[in-house]
């Protein structure tokens, strides 16, 4: 009965788990290039239970478990919707790869597939946050407009009707993306795990195409994780209703007179 407690609790433990996970991807539905994050569960070591009958028989012996933990927390990288937005700073990467942004307080370098930038008073593109994109690209102050092609190209229209390349942005790539330190804000640095980061051009192997004027959407699908916040709510139940009864049983044993 004791272990049936215990099986019971960790099992609406690990209920408890995918729901927060299930929630917050929820929450970020509407968020710009999030990525849903999915738990995975193992069983805890099974223990077999004595032989059963007389004579033994050489049929295995019936096993009881030990309940359930999280293994870990992936996250799943697949592509998000590529949404027009008609502005000309934002940016969408159609494949493989990151921006890097470098923060102006600690120079610490992060990775988004976030593409909502803007130009500082100094002329500089940056992230919602102020990071700079890099590399670190300046607008001249004569500009009128300007383009990005599909290689990350950037050129300036200028006043007097000529054009100026400003520099081409450039996309990273890690061996293990899914193992990228989130560091909220849509923004992920370098792990150990991860490997270390990889840059190229876009439309090089290995490298998705920019699309200017489109962000990528969450790849959150509502109506998935409607399906997996039920699951979790009927396993809560379950392994609720498991303690409930092993309780009952325990009280009825201890109740038992001779």
């Amino acid at each position: 009965m004791i272990k049936s407690l215990s099986n019971g609790v960790s099992g609406m433990r690990a209920s408890q788990l995918k729901m927060d996970v299930v929630g917050n991807n929820v929450a970020n539905v509407q968020t710009t290039a999030y990525k849903r994050s999915k738990p995975n569960f193992a069983e805890v070591v099974r223990q077999a239970l004595g032989d059963q009958g007389i004579p033994s028989t050489e049929d295995p012996r019936p096993q009881e478990g030990s309940g359930v933990k999280l293994v870990s927390i992936q996250r799943v990288d697949t592509q998000g919707i590529l949404n027009p937005t008609g502005r000309s700073l934002d940016i969408a990467i159609d494949g493989t790869g990151y921006f890097k942004v470098i923060s102006p307080d600690d120079d610490r370098e992060y990775y988004t597939r976030d593409g909502n930038f803007y130009i500082n008073n100094e002329g500089i593109i940056i992230n919602s946050l102020g990071y700079a994109l890099e590399p670190e690209m300046t607008l001249p102050e004569d500009y009128t407009s300007f383009s990005i092609d599909e290689k990350g190209l950037i050129t300036a229209q200028l006043n007097d009707g000529t054009e100026e390349e400003i520099g081409t942005i450039e996309l990273y790539s890690f061996p293990a993306p899914n193992a990228l330190l989130a560091e909220g804000n849509n923004l992920f640095s370098e792990t150990e795990a991860s490997g270390e980061a990889v840059s190229g051009e876009a439309g090089e192997e290995g490298f998705g195409l920019i699309k200017q004027g489109y962000l990528e959407s969450s790849n959150v699908d509502i109506t998935q994780e409607m399906v997996s916040m039920i699951e979790a709510q009927r396993a809560y139940s379950l392994n609720a209703r498991t303690v409930q009864t092993a309780d009952r049983m325990w009280e009825q044993a201890n109740n038992l007179r001779k």
